[in-house]
């Protein structure tokens, strides 16, 4: 049995008990949906810092705000934050890179479900076909799948564990989660005035002029953020205090 195997078997676990979060995640994924298919054509004349925001958004936290309290990271000793169930697991007889594995399955889980049923639904009811025809519509999707797998596999790594002060106090937390907004937007916003478009309005753009360089950029981008991002996991947790 592969490694990826053992680790889905892994995560099928957390994965069931988790049932009524994938719901919640529908529900939000609806309302991101809904926004960014109506808002489309005034983004595509004016552009705007929001959409982007969003639409990144989607593509890279998913829907893994709906993970269960008893899942998610949470102080689990003096200054430790970290996942109770991947310090459980740690104490028994599995290999370090499976559970690592099975923190980025569960992730994806969370993520390219919604991303799918996003695109999906913005193919069928935006205005997007008036842009792209089927054949680039397709290679737009795969474009935004693997940039979700490249932005999103950053993520289960905080599952190893943290003890800095911006996130283990509530008081840190909240600078850390203002910090974050605000230099989201402030990039985001560097990006519009700089090159007069967005992100998303760009990746219409390198699809349209160059399908195959493009997907062949971000494929080898995210294989790469993968192999780095389960590889630094790993050592973090090999240097992580959990006593």
């Amino acid at each position: 049995m592969s490694e990826w195997n053992q680790a889905y078997q892994l995560a099928k676990l957390e994965l069931q008990a988790s049932k009524l979060s994938f719901i919640y995640g529908f529900v939000l994924t609806m309302f991101v949906t809904l926004f960014l298919i109506t808002t489309l054509p005034s983004y595509l004349d004016n552009g705007y810092v929001g959409y982007d925001f969003f639409f990144l958004l989607l593509f890279s936290v998913g829907a893994i705000w709906a993970k269960p309290k008893e899942f998610q990271i949470q102080k689990v000793s003096g200054v430790l934050l970290a996942s109770p169930i991947l310090m459980m697991q740690l104490a028994l007889p599995i290999k370090r890179s499976v559970l690592v594995k099975s923190r980025f399955i569960i992730q994806f889980f969370y993520s390219i479900p919604y991303q799918l049923l996003f695109l999906i639904a913005f193919y069928i009811f935006s205005p997007i076909t008036n842009v792209l025809s089927t054949q680039e519509y397709l290679a737009f999707a795969a474009l935004w799948l693997l940039i979700g797998i490249f932005l999103g596999s950053a993520l289960p790594v905080a599952d190893a564990g943290d003890t800095s002060k911006l996130t283990t106090t509530v008081a840190g937390s909240i600078f850390a989660s203002l910090i974050l907004l605000i230099g989201s937007f402030t990039i985001l916003t560097t990006v519009h005035v700089s090159t007069g478009e967005g992100p998303v309005y760009w990746s219409l753009v390198a699809i349209g002029k160059g399908p195959v360089a493009s997907l062949a950029v971000a494929l080898l981008l995210t294989v790469g953020a993968m192999g780095y991002w389960i590889s630094y996991m790993k050592k973090r947790i090999g240097k992580q205090d959990y006593l």
